[in-house]
């Protein structure tokens, strides 16, 4: 992950370089300690800020761990809709070889970031409870994911909702299990095959 630094000798940290720190160094703090293992205090120290300082930027901690969750997603369909030249709104009238290469893009992506892999599995664990502040993000978030693999799936497979449900699925399990053994498991080669049977 890219560190965010001053520009130069002696200049100041802009705004979007601060915050760019921060959010770095908490995704760092919360993939290893989890929404409730993790201190305002903690990040502010990696940063090299106050508590206040660190709160001037992103509001308080809920604020922190929403816009961490906004970045990633973010940041992730850029991404995807670079390689692809297109994001997954746009892929309506797909082929399946076509839903498998976007689908496999955003795998072969995550094996390039497990930290932020780790925070998404950590916090979608955590916010299983409703009082856990990323509940309702990871509810709706899971809602537009199921409705968009619904459509992308949608004429090509006799059951779109539950194919999306289970390609989902599959993407988060293979993703924990990639995490705790990371020699063992080919994140890339065990998607391909379950993709190949979900999406014949």
């Amino acid at each position: 992950m890219a560190e965010a630094r001053p520009r130069g000798p002696g200049s100041r940290w802009t705004p979007e370089q601060r915050r760019r720190q921060i959010l770095d160094e908490a995704t760092r703090i919360v993939g290893q300690r989890g929404y409730y293992g993790f201190s305002v205090q903690a990040v502010a120290d990696a940063c090299g800020l106050t508590v206040a300082g660190l709160l001037h930027h992103v509001g308080s901690k809920d604020g922190l761990l929403v816009a961490l969750l906004e970045d990633r997603d973010r940041r992730d369909a850029a991404a995807v809709a670079g390689e692809l030249g297109a994001g997954l709104d746009d892929l309506a009238d797909s082929s399946v070889a076509e839903m498998r290469a976007v689908l496999r893009a955003v795998v072969v992506r995550n094996t390039t970031q497990p930290e932020i892999v780790r925070l998404y599995s950590m916090l979608r664990t955590e916010s299983l409870f409703e009082g856990h502040p990323a509940h309702g993000y990871f509810r709706d978030r899971d809602a537009r994911v199921l409705a968009t693999f619904t459509r992308l799936v949608g004429g090509h497979v006799p059951h779109p909702g539950s194919t999306a449900r289970q390609l989902l699925a599959v993407m988060g399990g293979l993703e924990e299990q990639w995490l705790r053994t990371p020699d063992e498991v080919d994140l890339v080669g065990e998607w391909d095959r379950a993709a190949a049977l979900l999406l014949p």
